[in-house]
């Protein structure tokens, strides 16, 4: 469940490109990520165990990773929430946003399957 939310994400966020002076329909990606932020929520509370801790009781960086990918789903959801576009002085930082963001579902995603088998 995870790694097909993670997967979805990060299609969508790669298919991000922000491009001067072009519109970028943000509206029409913040249903399908929220979408996406519900289900890797619904894994973490159907997870029965710790996330920071492996199965050994060693750290297990998926637990952060995770986290960190729905804290930047959160971030798109609440940010550019109720824009059709994104204003000029925020396509900078939108950007970067959508970068990190996919970067970390892209982690996420291949984590997980690398985990799965």
């Amino acid at each position: 469940m995870v790694a097909d939310a993670a997967g979805v994400a990060a299609e969508l966020l790669g298919a991000c490109r922000l491009r001067a002076g072009e519109p970028f329909p943000i509206a029409e990606l913040l249903a399908p990520l929220a979408t996406q932020h519900r289900a890797l929520q619904e894994a973490v509370d159907g997870y029965a165990g710790p996330l920071a801790l492996d199965a050994t009781g060693r750290p297990d960086p998926l637990g952060g990773e995770l986290a960190g990918l729905m804290s930047w789903l959160q971030l798109i959801g609440v940010l550019y929430r109720g824009l059709d576009d994104i204003p000029d002085p925020m396509r900078v930082q939108a950007g970067r946003t959508f970068s990190t963001a996919h970067l970390a579902a892209r982690r996420v995603r291949d984590r997980t399957r690398r985990l799965a088998g």
